[in-house]
């Protein structure tokens, strides 16, 4: 229990480290000599040391364990927020973000297996409860930078201060105790093994599904299921600045508003899918509602709009939803969870890359930022559209395949987390 607490607390800190370029991108922009527009494209390095960190990470965990995994991603987090405040160029801060990016994917590789070994019963909820601890740490950030840009301190003080939370997560990390992963891996194999030879041998088996289709459509929707949040994280503050005239300061509170609908809507979604509706309809509602919170952003100017469609952002795309989309492409592909997993983990980093990168290329150098920002809106009710009709073309597919055979399935099908 100790080490999931840990583990609950790395991240916290995650959440504000994510975001930290984007809440200090005025700071940035006159270390670097840099254009907004080049903060953003520093900040997609990120998505690309996702798509990176999976070829090796999970490897690495799995070879010399998760405690190893775990200490290397709290040394990259110390190493790219240390890093960022001596950066001198955006090319440098670049390199960090997708540093950062790979410290996420090695990290993830020894967190979430962690967790799931230590509640293997409530894996899918101990999973959930990581995106409420990252939602957390984005809420808090804002106010912290508020609160040491009025207070007159160096902008750099929150980095160390994570840095310093960081050294003593690692130095408790040290001597945590950890699950012994390779016999419950074991477990797991002949349980799921027992699985499929009652499949086998079934009166009516289950029809099978098509990596071709299914398992591309689920990756897709993992791609904009990502591109969803990520879009608002990081371009909220300015969205704010230039389109509702909104202060720096008060456009970094957007990001909190967003915060504490994602917080929300972790626990909504969970006590949803926990007793209401299936997981594949949360897929199809939720990017309609983010949508329409896109659009609404689109067509508001004051800042009260602006904080009301950032929460439903929040609420609707980054209140778990990329988790229910791997909890969904496990009910697709019971036995191959983990090369689905990671599928959907290159698509999440992917999406991390494309979206504050094209951002970036949209804004330049904001010489006209009203259209400019405008256009990255339009982006994100695109995105959306297309995760709303993935999710309900998932969920056609999703009743005529599985239909009621599904509900013999769940107790099997431990959802797994990015």
């Amino acid at each position: 229990m100790a080490t999931a607490m840990v583990i609950y607390l790395y991240f916290v800190v995650y959440g504000m480290a994510v975001i930290v370029m984007s809440q200090h991108s005025t700071q940035l922009q006159l270390q670097w000599g840099a254009t907004e527009g080049q903060v953003l494209q520093a900040i997609s390095g990120v998505g690309i040391g996702k798509i990176i960190g999976p070829s090796f990470a999970g490897f690495l965990s799995d070879r010399f364990g998760r405690r190893l995994s775990v200490l290397t991603g709290l040394v990259m987090v110390m190493v790219f927020l240390g890093g960022l405040m001596v950066s001198p160029t955006w090319q440098v801060g670049f390199a960090l973000a997708l540093f950062f990016g790979l410290a996420n994917a090695v990290g993830d590789t020894g967190n979430y297996p962690t967790l799931m070994e230590i509640f293997p019963k409530v894996a899918g909820a101990a999973n959930v409860l990581v995106k409420a601890a990252i939602s957390l740490g984005q809420l808090a950030l804002p106010l912290v930078v508020t609160g040491v840009a009025a207070a007159g301190i160096a902008w750099g003080a929150p980095m160390i201060a994570l840095i310093a939370i960081l050294a003593i997560l690692f130095a408790i990390q040290l001597r945590a105790p950890y699950p012994d992963y390779r016999a419950l891996a074991a477990a797991q194999r002949a349980e799921l093994d027992a699985a499929a030879e009652a499949a086998a041998h079934a009166e009516a088996p289950v029809a099978r599904c098509c990596v071709g289709i299914d398992g591309a459509a689920l990756v897709s929707y993992g791609f904009c299921a990502t591109a969803m949040f990520w879009l608002a994280q990081n371009t909220l503050p300015m969205l704010g600045v230039h389109l509702a005239g909104m202060s720096e300061s008060a456009g970094r509170s957007l990001v909190s508003s967003y915060s504490i609908g994602s917080f929300i809507g972790v626990f909504v979604t969970a006590t949803l899918v926990a007793r209401v509706v299936r997981p594949v309809t949360i897929l199809s509602i939720n990017p309609v509602v983010a949508g329409l919170a896109y659009v609404g952003l689109l067509l508001s100017t004051t800042p009260e709009a602006f904080h009301a469609c950032a929460f439903v952002i929040g609420f609707s795309a980054a209140g778990g939803l990329f988790q229910l989309t791997v909890v969904v492409l496990a009910e697709f592909f019971p036995l191959r969870k983990g090369v689905v997993t990671s599928m959907v983990g290159l698509a999440s980093g992917a999406a991390a890359f494309a979206l504050p990168y094209v951002s970036g290329l949209l804004v330049g150098d904001a010489s006209s930022p009203v259209s400019s920002y405008r256009q990255v809106l339009g982006m994100g009710v695109g995105v959306a559209l297309a995760a709303a009709l993935l999710g309900l073309f998932v969920r056609y597919r999703h009743r005529h395949i599985l239909g009621s055979a599904q509900a013999s399935m769940d107790q099997q099908a431990a959802p797994l987390a990015p």
